[in-house]
């Protein structure tokens, strides 16, 4: 049996999250805010064939199962079906590369083996978390064809007749890994089980013209004569092994593994915010008059009682939030989301020595890394705003030696009451 290695793929992607404008406060959005639209993806990966190395008998080469491994890369469009559920398109080009300059390929034997494959599939994801988690697995299943040489010169019609359509049934798990809103990873292993045979005997010469035809070799298929018919057709109905299964294996199975990058599309509607109308309860009932009282809805307290957040650190030159800080803005968001009166302004800084360097371009870039990291746990957009502060005060040279200042290498998380929150917003000159 012939074994080769897994083909190794390593894909650098830079990335850059598209910035977020503030919300008006008193507007409402989806709980997806990374795209709960349409997703469009591009991979890249393996695809393994594991079967027998020929599908039609061919004379002087003995049938063995092998495994192949060689590059693939797929596409897809992917929609939501409510709130666990997702549809999807995939299409891919497998089997890059095969060999088809050997004698099994010039002779037909297996073109699923020796030629490219195109993979047409619709499939159903059931999400285990929530689709705007930063992580979330899912798993995968549906009804897919696999064609083999589908840029051969025969046209589909042919492609058909010569059996070289293998419908498959896919079964896989794979994660999503947001990045920001709208930009993510994702990784897939899969497996494909065959739902139909596509090896056969067709356009091959044989002795006997059709099943049940030598009566003599049905009776005792073990006498020379019937050995030898065997050998030029092995898949005429008397030529089975000991357990009774055609000596001759005509299916396959393919399994894919794919990575690369998903982009969303149509996530985070805007809804204006309409409160519930005022029950009214039925107090006395004299002579046919009732008496009528409002119950108001309780109004949430909108009095921020935070009184600061953990401010996080970057290294020299980078917006990238360390463990570190991540860690500290977690405890940030807990607080956040049990305080719903208090919105947050979130002032980027940079040292001296960056802002001579890089500008107030890099304090913008750290305030918009802690702003996608509070939208993405869960922090509605209302209630945040970016600010480029630039340089922090002081330069603290000699407090803090080294390159720059490490104290205003920092992003500061601001508390405060929504409506006071609003007003500066709206303030002409803010």
């Amino acid at each position: 049996m012939t074994h080769r290695l897994f083909v190794s793929l390593s894909l650098a992607l830079a990335l850059a999250a598209s910035p977020a404008r503030a919300q008006v406060l008193g507007t409402t959005y989806d709980t997806e805010p990374d795209g709960s639209g349409v997703r469009l993806g591009i991979g890249v990966g393996a695809s393994v064939y594991n079967g027998p190395n020929i599908l039609y008998p061919l004379s002087g080469i003995d049938q063995e199962s092998v495994t192949e491994t060689r590059p693939a890369v797929t596409a897809f469009a992917q929609f939501p079906l409510g709130n666990r559920f997702s549809g999807r398109a995939l299409a891919g080009l497998l089997n890059l590369g095969a060999d088809d300059d050997n004698e099994i390929a010039r002779r037909g034997g297996n073109p699923f083996l020796t030629n490219e494959q195109l993979l047409l599939e619709g499939d159903l994801l059931l999400h285990f978390t929530p689709r705007s988690s930063a992580v979330a697995p899912y798993a995968f299943t549906g009804l897919g064809a696999l064609i083999a040489d589908p840029f051969g010169t025969d046209d589909v019609a042919d492609a058909l007749d010569r059996d070289r359509v293998a419908y498959v049934l896919p079964l896989g798990i794979g994660v999503d890994v947001r990045l920001s809103r709208n930009l993510g990873l994702f990784g897939e292993a899969s497996y494909r089980f065959p739902l139909n045979s596509v090896g056969s005997s067709r356009g091959l010469t044989s002795s006997v013209t059709g099943p049940g035809d030598d009566p003599v070799c049905e009776a005792d298929p073990t006498t020379e004569e019937c050995i030898k018919k065997c050998e030029d057709d092995p898949t005429l109905p008397f030529c089975d092994d000991d357990n009774g299964r055609s000596a001759f294996d005509t299916r396959f199975g393919s399994a894919l593994f794919t990575g690369g990058l998903r982009l969303g599309f149509g996530g985070g509607r805007r809804t204006a915010y309409i409160p519930p109308p005022p029950r009214r309860e039925i107090l006395v009932q004299r002579d046919t008059v009732f008496v009528e009282r409002e119950i108001i809805p309780p109004v949430a307290p909108r009095v921020c009682e935070i009184v600061e957040l953990n401010p996080v650190y970057f290294e020299p030159g980078s917006s990238a939030l360390s463990t570190r800080a991540r860690r500290l803005l977690d405890e940030n968001i807990a607080i956040l989301l049990e305080n719903p009166a208090c919105c947050v302004f979130i002032d980027g800084y940079t040292d001296s020595t960056e802002q001579e360097r890089h500008g107030s371009e890099l304090s913008r870039q750290r305030a918009q890394a802690v702003y996608d990291y509070y939208l993405s746990q869960g922090v509605a957009a209302s209630r945040l705003q970016t600010r480029n502060r630039g340089a922090g005060m002081p330069s603290c040279a000699k407090e803090d030696p080294g390159i720059g200042c490490s104290r205003n290498r920092r992003v500061d998380s601001v508390p405060m009451d929504c409506e006071r929150f609003q007003r500066i917003l709206e303030a002409p000159n803010r």
